[in-house]
């Protein structure tokens, strides 16, 4: 994994990222989000569609591509997802769909969306994410195949739905076989994968990069001991940042241990 961008979706994680001055971070922002500020000492910048919030709350995306275009433009983002449809299994029931269904409702929205790429919105083309939706490992696959043939494969590539409670194993099943399933010169980020995922050295080489807000969530109330909210997220990010880096290290050890091993 060569990325991890932070999910940032209020003012005070915002406020907390810039207390730390001497690092620069790689951000996700949410662009169903009511808060879509990014904090000045930004690397990168990824925007997320907002998939799951729109199809949660409002059962469809509520503006049209080009809005969404433009507002990736003002944004100056790097990366941008597709405007998929996720296939959490809440999702499908509240909306009476398949699988299959927001599998081609995704490749729809990708195909109207890279039309809007060739016009009036060429300067955004290199920056467009495309995503594999599904649920098992067939689902994804399938849709693979499909993207392939249509060449709708993009430089890389998101995966949805694996931000998934207590079912690491499959999510590590499927990001391998993902991985097997797609030249190496795609790369892969996965929307919202646990740190319990990839401490697994397979599924971290896998991936490109992944992202999580994981981090705010564990920082509810406003004082907590005298300590003001921006401090407690700031304190949680600073964790963050060793966890990742220790994770690293810990990788890249083994790595050293399978080169030394295997003369």
């Amino acid at each position: 994994m060569k990325m991890f961008f932070f999910g940032c979706g209020d003012g005070s994680s915002k406020k907390a990222f810039e207390m730390i001055e001497e690092d620069k971070f790689n951000i996700m922002i949410n662009y169903a989000s009511k808060c879509r500020s990014v904090p000045k000492n930004y690397n990168r910048l990824f925007i997320d569609s907002g998939g799951y919030s729109f199809v949660c709350k409002e059962f469809d995306y509520t503006t049209s591509h080009e809005h969404y275009l433009d507002f990736v433009r003002r944004k100056r983002a790097d990366f941008f997802a597709n405007r998929d449809y996720p296939c959490e299994q809440e999702l499908l029931k509240k909306r009476n769909v398949t699988i299959r269904d927001n599998q081609i409702k995704t490749i729809d929205n990708q195909l109207e969306i890279m039309g809007l790429l060739e016009g009036d919105y060429y300067d955004l083309k290199d920056k467009f994410v495309a995503v594999i939706q599904g649920w098992d490992v067939e689902d994804y696959l399938w849709m693979i195949d499909y993207m392939r043939e249509q060449g709708l494969l993009t430089n890389l590539m998101g995966v949805g739905s694996v931000c998934r409670k207590h079912q690491e194993k499959q999510v590590r099943n499927i990001l391998n076989a993902i991985r097997s399933n797609l030249s190496k010169k795609y790369k892969l980020h996965a929307f919202g994968v646990k740190f319990s995922v990839l401490k697994y050295k397979d599924v971290w080489d896998a991936l490109y990069s992944v992202d999580s807000c994981a981090y705010r969530y564990r920082v509810r109330k406003n004082y907590v001991g005298g300590v003001s909210i921006k401090i407690q997220i700031k304190d949680e990010i600073e964790a963050w940042v060793k966890q990742i880096q220790n994770l690293q290290n810990q990788h890249d050890f083994q790595k050293t241990i399978e080169q030394f091993e295997s003369r």
